[in-house]
């Protein structure tokens, strides 16, 4: 993301020209930065520790005595609230979205 683009509109025109450059400076910037985002959000250290951190709730639930549909039920709560990036993913609607476009 070191290319600075500059857009200058005169008068009613739009700057075609200018914002062709700037969309294919996003088209090929953007995929690489959801790439990296994935990668470093989604990757083997961190899935041992999302795994261990649910067998530790998991574990200490059902040491202190809650009924087990009660732990299984807290314990998928925690589990469901550590994926925030593929919750918020989950809630665009790419159908719409792509109808848009047509």
């Amino acid at each position: 993301m070191d290319k600075e683009i500059k857009i200058e509109k005169k008068g009613n025109e739009i700057p075609v020209e200018d914002l062709r450059e700037l969309f294919g400076v996003i088209n090929q910037q953007v995929p690489d930065l959801i790439k990296n985002l994935f990668a470093s959000i989604y990757n083997a250290e961190t899935a041992e520790q999302y795994a261990k951190g649910i067998a530790t709730i998991y574990r200490t639930l059902t040491e202190q005595g809650l009924p087990e549909e009660m732990v299984e039920k807290l314990t998928m709560k925690y589990a469901n609230s550590m994926d925030i990036l593929g919750k918020a993913l989950e809630n665009i609607d790419y159908k719409d979205r792509k109808g848009e476009e047509d």
